[in-house]
């Protein structure tokens, strides 16, 4: 069963706390599985990620917001010079 993004936004703003992976799976009895949570938060603009999980952005400090968005940008930018990097050398492979 796929469980929608709204549901889980919808958790985590009446929840107004971080919650782990863990605790969200066992709020769902198991509808979900820690990839479901990362693919809906990834999808989502009302949910933030980090050490601590996933927290509804508003219960979220603005640091907490742009710790968040910092690391998703820093990641991004991290596969894009790894793409260009393969890419690269994918060419001097094939001629």
């Amino acid at each position: 069963m796929r469980v929608e993004a709204s549901w889980l936004e919808r958790l985590l703003l009446e929840g107004r706390c971080w919650m782990t992976a863990r605790d969200i799976i066992l709020t769902s009895t198991g509808a979900v599985i820690d990839r479901d949570i990362r693919q809906i938060a990834s999808e989502s603009n009302k949910i933030i990620s980090g050490q601590k999980g996933y927290r509804h952005i508003a219960h979220a400090s603005p640091e907490e917001i742009d710790h968040c968005a910092n690391w998703l940008t820093s990641q991004g930018k991290k596969m894009i010079r790894r793409g260009i990097a393969l890419r690269r050398s994918g060419h001097k492979i094939i001629g």
